[in-house]
């Protein structure tokens, strides 16, 4: 038995963000094609899915397009075994398409031992 890491992000994208960015968020909060997931880390199918009785029993995904920012948001709340580090390796994917300034906040991982999460900063660019 492995323990939980919960992820948690809330980011706008920027309006550039490439197609297959956007697939694979897309596939990760439900969307019936799961095609674009191939290849990528096997966990993140369920990163935004209650995993575990570690962490509340919650969890969200939601990809929301905005016509008038012509840009994708998305809202993530899950929790996985780690084993990995699939939670840093998504983080380190979407980090250049998060639309923001260096240094903001853009989300938390929390293994379940720990008592307080470990933020995520967007990094310079």
């Amino acid at each position: 038995m492995g323990m939980y890491t919960e992820i948690f992000v809330n980011v706008d994208l920027k309006p550039e963000a490439p197609d297959d960015v956007i697939a694979v968020l897309r596939a990760m909060c439900g969307g019936e094609d799961k095609s674009p997931l191939e290849g990528r880390p096997t966990r993140w199918a369920c990163l935004f899915c209650d995993m575990s009785h570690y962490t509340p029993r919650t969890s969200c995904a939601e990809l929301k397009y905005c016509e008038i920012a012509g840009a994708w948001s998305l809202l993530g709340k899950g929790d996985i075994k780690n084993y990995e580090g699939e939670i840093e390796e998504f983080f380190d994917w979407i980090m250049p398409w998060v639309d923001g300034f260096p240094g903001e906040f853009i989300g938390y991982k929390r293994y379940e031992a720990s008592d307080v999460p470990e933020l995520v900063l967007l990094a310079n660019d």
